[in-house]
């Protein structure tokens, strides 16, 4: 799933909390690429998984460049 670097840090979380919590609440396998400087994340999982796990994602991305974007 396409994310662009400067936005990893936010679906990441501190001490990987909002990944962690992403993986635990769609049942996905989420992945970043070796070295956090790679964008987007690999999601595997049945159909559903991988849609709840990229919603969730989406939704983090989009929340942050709202925040960002903001005057």
């Amino acid at each position: 799933m396409p994310v662009p670097v400067e936005f990893k840090g936010c679906v990441i979380g501190k001490d990987g909390r909002i990944i962690n919590d992403i993986r635990q609440k769609s049942g996905a396998q989420v992945r970043s690429p070796t070295g956090s400087k790679e964008e987007g994340f690999t999601v595997s999982g049945n159909a559903e998984q991988v849609a709840c796990a990229k919603r969730l994602i989406l939704e983090k991305v989009v929340s942050k460049t709202v925040f960002v974007s903001t005057p």
